[in-house]
């Protein structure tokens, strides 16, 4: 199957720039697959709250009932609290939804620092209450091709290490032990179109999106053209995010979409390095990639 385009638009980032859509702390990306085998239409993820994907899908003239498969990117609630109203949509047209996680997306995270305890950071909604809405549920750590050119990433090797970043986060062991969380959970999504390379998708990219980007082009073998998504750079020093910035380029990235979790200090640089190549998303942000 050959993948000639890619739009992607977003249906939920913590800014709406000059909109009428609602935004919040999260990511939502519709991405529409066109190959020769026809069309496809995925979400990665799926914003915080079912109001707002609700709302803004509307307004955007996205039909979600034509959604092949969620992929969630990992359980934080600003990327699942959606998810209901998804399932809803799909068994309103008498559909089971795919939805594609890892198998930790249940479990609790909880945040536990100097100037900070949060204690329901992770998914909003239990096994049970999901399970009721009858998605087709595919829980794995591997990486999961969706199509001949679309691959769910799975666990994320950890080519350099941004283990400090993870620091603060907790979670509960089935045995009831509190053990910091490296966030195993946290993947992406990339596509490969005919012509120009992979598309990499994050949500938050608490795994590094160095690494993500790595694991993209080692699982499909090509080149990275290009980021969408969260980069969660926020506490990142400058060494590196520059070191980040140049495995990127390393590994052929010419543009750059971000938003979300990235940081203002992070996109300035991102700025600066990528020039004209660097976008600041917005809920409504509208990307088409073409291949050759």
């Amino acid at each position: 199957m050959t993948v000639y385009r890619v739009d992607v638009c977003v249906l939920n980032d913590d800014y709406s720039g000059f909109t009428k859509l609602l935004s919040s702390h999260g990511l939502s990306l519709h991405v529409r697959i066109y190959s020769d085998n026809g069309i496809d239409n995925l979400l990665l993820d799926v914003g915080p709250s079912n109001r707002i994907i609700k709302y803004n899908s509307e307004l955007l003239g996205l039909d979600l009932s034509d959604v092949k498969a969620v992929v969630l990117s990992h359980r934080h609630y600003d990327h699942t609290g959606g998810l209901k109203h998804v399932l809803r949509v799909s068994n309103s047209v008498g559909k089971r939804l795919t939805v594609i996680a890892h198998p930790w997306i249940f479990k609790p995270s909880i945040t536990l620092s100097s100037d900070k305890q949060e204690f329901d950071k992770g998914m909003p909604y239990s096994y049970e209450e999901l399970i009721t809405l009858k998605p087709n549920l595919i829980l794995t750590k591997s990486s999961l091709r969706i199509s001949d050119s679309t691959y769910y990433l799975g666990e994320i090797g950890n080519y350099i290490d941004l283990s400090k970043y993870k620091e603060g986060f907790y979670t509960v062991l089935d045995d009831g032990e509190l053990v910091p969380d490296n966030l195993p959970d946290d993947t992406g999504l990339s596509v490969k179109v005919e012509g120009l390379g992979l598309i990499v998708l994050s949500g938050c990219s608490h795994s590094g999106i160095a690494n993500i980007v790595k694991q993209a082009s080692e699982t499909l073998k090509e080149n990275v053209y290009a980021v969408v998504g969260g980069l969660h750079m926020l506490k990142y020093s400058e060494d590196d995010i520059r070191e980040s910035i140049r495995i990127l380029k390393d590994l052929g990235v010419e543009s750059v979409y971000v938003g979300h979790c990235t940081g203002f200090k992070a996109e300035k640089i991102l700025s600066d390095e990528f020039r004209d190549k660097f976008y600041k998303i917005h809920t409504g942000f509208k990307i088409t990639f073409k291949g050759g």
